[in-house]
């Protein structure tokens, strides 16, 4: 009888265990989108702040600076912060957007992910892109602040984009 109940104990240990690695394999996948595609989901957040993160994973910089965007969202989503993570990653690229998507699961990225499936020229007319990073904040009513790294020497100033972060989170 002890031997029986030793055996049920460990099968329902290992269904737990199994169940539970189930559970946490939950893969993060961006989801592409053309440029108006963008252009809503940035509106769709009208009354919050958004941070739009601008990123590729051949930019060392953009992946060095991810996980500040990830303590942004989880420090100020209460007061009514969103962060948007666009990839920038070729579509046409072989293994880019495994590796973007792979990055993002490393991370385990909480953002909205997106993929922005567009030609490098509209990003260049639409954005005024130059290099990345590059980042956009929206207030809530909509107004913006662009943070490039080619307008500053010493590249991008984190504290300073938080500074105006956290500022338009406590305009109402």
């Amino acid at each position: 009888m002890t031997r029986i109940r030793i055996i049920v104990s460990i099968t329902i240990l290992v269904v737990l265990c199994a169940a539970a690695g189930h559970a946490q394999e939950k893969k993060i996948v961006m989801t592409h989108v053309k440029y108006d595609g963008l252009k809503q989901e940035v509106l769709k957040h009208r009354g919050k702040v958004v941070v739009v993160d601008f990123w590729a994973t051949w930019c060392p910089s953009c992946m060095e600076a991810f996980p500040k965007f990830i303590d942004y969202q989880k420090k100020y989503a209460d007061k009514g912060l969103v962060v948007i993570a666009v990839s920038l990653d070729s579509v046409d690229k072989e293994g880019a957007v495994d590796r973007a998507n792979k990055f993002l699961n490393k991370n385990n990225s909480p953002l909205r992910n997106l993929l922005l499936d567009e030609p490098s020229e509209l990003l260049e007319k639409q954005f005024n892109f130059v290099s990345l990073p590059f980042y956009y904040i929206f207030d809530r009513q909509g107004k913006w602040v662009r943070f490039r790294a080619a307008d500053y020497k010493d590249g991008v100033p984190y504290e300073e984009l938080e500074r105006i972060v956290v500022q338009m989170l406590n305009e109402k």
